[in-house]
């Protein structure tokens, strides 16, 4: 008959190997630091693209792109710096877009930025980093609301210039002005928008820094058709 310490013992020594095994694993799997932007880029595009139309698809790659080029670069230059501030990663990535952006994709990224918050709060403190990453400032529906409103009241002051250098002439009185009168006490008037920023063609391709491959301008083209109705309808 066995003894009962004999088995405990055995039961131990098992519950331990396991624990090793289990360790060794996630070891293997951990996530390189420079490679944190494209791990969260496959796993948005996992978790997320199926439940996207493929103009929204398409905006969201851009955007997260961006925004996680920005935490990786923090990555990168401060070492075993892990914390990201997502309000503050948020308004780089609304600014490097600026006027390359037509405003209806500032439209679906507000759509969006629910699920797109809950992706972030849920997957980036997972990634399997030696030190897992830290989110910090939460992105509140209110202060994304105030950071789109600015990027969009500077988009339309820029546009009545006619010149980006015009910027810091663009005083800070102005653009409140602006970021009231195109809120409305549930979000932002998207009528409004369309009457002060037409469909601005995107010089560039801001995620390769090639010329805008055909892939690209087909997007453009699909975000030129959309209205501000057509978000009252909710597209995705």
């Amino acid at each position: 008959m066995v003894k009962q310490g004999h088995y405990a013992k055995v039961s131990k020594q098992k519950r331990l190997r396991q624990l090793k095994q289990r360790r060794q694993a996630q070891e293997k799997r951990a996530v390189m630091p420079e490679m944190v932007s494209e791990f969260l880029q496959v796993r948005y595009h996992l978790t997320q693209a199926a439940k996207q139309r493929p103009v929204m698809r398409q905006m969201m790659q851009r955007f997260m792109a961006q925004w996680l080029a920005a935490g990786q670069a923090e990555l990168s230059a401060n070492g075993h710096q892990t914390t990201w501030s997502v309000v503050a990663l948020t308004k780089q990535t609304l600014q490097t877009f600026n006027r390359q952006l037509p405003w209806q994709g500032y439209a679906l990224v507000d759509q969006e930025m629910a699920r797109w918050t809950a992706f972030l709060n849920k997957e980036v403190p997972a990634v399997p980093l030696s030190e897992r990453i830290t989110l910090t400032e939460a992105l509140s529906p209110a202060t994304w609301q105030a950071c789109l409103s600015e990027q969009l009241a500077i988009n339309a002051l820029l546009a009545l210039t006619g010149d980006s250098r015009q910027l810091g002439q663009i005083t800070t009185e102005q653009v409140r002005q602006l970021q009231t009168s195109i809120q409305t006490a549930t979000g932002i008037d998207w009528e409004k928008v369309a009457q002060l920023l037409d469909s601005t063609v995107i010089a560039q391709n801001t995620l390769s820094e090639a010329g805008l491959d055909d892939k690209t301008h087909q997007w453009l083209e699909k975000l030129k058709k959309l209205t501000p109705q057509d978000f009252n309808d909710h597209v995705e």
